[in-house]
């Protein structure tokens, strides 16, 4: 069956430039004048009249076709779409003591703490009260700013500016997350056209495009029906959402809230939700392979890791597909830099990885690597966890 369907193109009302405009006006000045006005030289008072017209005109032109966007942006104002300014990273944080005190210890709201290059700032949520006894506790904090340089690694924010008498040490054991930088107008309106779909969230795509709206760009939502809580049992009228930043790390517990708290009026009577973040299984593999001639042993290991890590990108691999090792296989032959693979093993094994349900997405771990040059020389080489500094 012939496709009758093609993509709308984007409206440009008036394609021509300044050049193309200057030229168009050179022409009809030489013509109307029947060639008496013929000086159209650099410095020519006829060819600097046309120039300045001829930038006037490109100027307006500009303006003219960006009308369609304008439309549309004040279109979507009428229904009640804003432009998202970004979101403000959160993370929790463990505050540690010097020794178990006698007293409650409390941390005020509002306590900052910076990441290691000094730069970055999150400010606690609520005051932290460590009870007598205890050396540490934990309390959440939100980013001074908005924008995705918020999203630091783990053990990232250890700085404290501000130093209390009996507080040794803080950091974040898991990395921060949720920051997210001002939308453009192409993403403000590509969002507002999809919530004039998505009303009240009845499709699993409906629900998944409203949480990684809440997580922002690149983030992703797995929707599954009929899934209680516990993450087993069959429900009636649930709906469960395992939830993944975009960066790969599983969204974290403030994240978790304010995905809750965006479906709080959206869905419908006697369903229930429940958010979670996705769950990761991670992928280590061991190969043995023989260079491509003129290789460069190390250069082929980082060339080799990307491409492990790209296909095990948990922010793009398909849920519920097994991990299939000749496809592994496939997408590190396809980097060019090795000549053949003799063996590959997966989580220690030649075998495929299967992934244990719906909401378990993989990840790649470590690649250790034995490559094999022209003289036989075997390179052991390390990427991933336990990599060494």
């Amino acid at each position: 069956m012939t496709d009758i369907s093609t993509t709308l193109k984007s409206i440009i009302l008036d394609e021509r430039d300044e050049e193309t405009i200057l030229q168009q006006a050179q022409l009809r000045v030489f013509n109307a004048s029947s060639g008496q006005l013929d000086d159209f030289t650099e410095n020519s008072p006829v060819a600097a009249l046309l120039q300045g017209q001829a930038f006037a005109a490109s100027e307006l032109l500009y303006k003219v076709n960006q009308l369609p966007i304008a439309v549309i942006i004040d279109f979507l104002k009428v229904i009640g779409v804003e432009r998202k300014l970004g979101t403000k990273a959160t993370a929790t944080l463990t505050f540690t003591l010097t020794a178990p005190l006698s007293n409650t210890f409390v941390i005020p709201e509002g306590f900052e703490v910076i990441d290691i290059t000094g730069n970055l700032s999150f400010l606690t949520d609520a005051a932290l009260s460590i009870p007598p006894g205890l050396i540490s506790g934990s309390v959440t904090a939100t980013a001074e700013a908005n924008g995705s340089a918020y999203n630091l690694a783990s053990y990232t924010l250890v700085g404290i500016p501000n130093p209390l008498t009996f507080l040794a040490a803080v950091t974040n054991a898991e990395g921060s997350n949720g920051g997210s930088d001002p939308e453009t107008d192409e993403e403000v309106i590509s969002r507002g056209i999809t919530e004039l779909r998505v009303r009240s969230p009845i499709s699993a795509p409906d629900f998944e495009f409203i949480a990684e709206g809440v997580l922002g760009a690149g983030s992703r939502c797995i929707a599954i029906g009929l899934l209680g809580a516990n993450k087993f049992t069959r429900q009636l009228g649930a709906v469960h959402l395992f939830l993944l930043n975009p960066d790969g790390t599983p969204a974290n517990s403030a994240q978790l809230i304010k995905v809750q708290e965006a479906f709080a009026n959206r869905i419908a009577l006697g369903s229930s939700l429940y958010v979670s973040p996705v769950e990761l299984l991670t992928i280590s593999g061991d190969l043995v392979a023989r260079l491509a001639p003129g290789r460069d042993p190390d250069e082929t290991a980082d060339e080799l890791w990307e491409a492990f890590t790209t296909y095990l990108d948990p922010t793009q691999y398909p849920s519920d597909q097994d991990i299939v090792l000749n496809e592994v296989e496939f997408a590190l032959r396809a980097t060019g830099a090795i000549k053949d693979i003799q063996t590959l093993d997966l989580n220690g094994q030649p075998l495929n990885v299967p992934l244990p349900n719906q909401y378990t997405l993989p990840v790649g771990f470590s690649l250790n690597m034995s490559l094999i040059n022209e003289e036989g020389i075997i390179f052991e080489i390390l990427r991933g966890a336990g990599e060494p500094e």
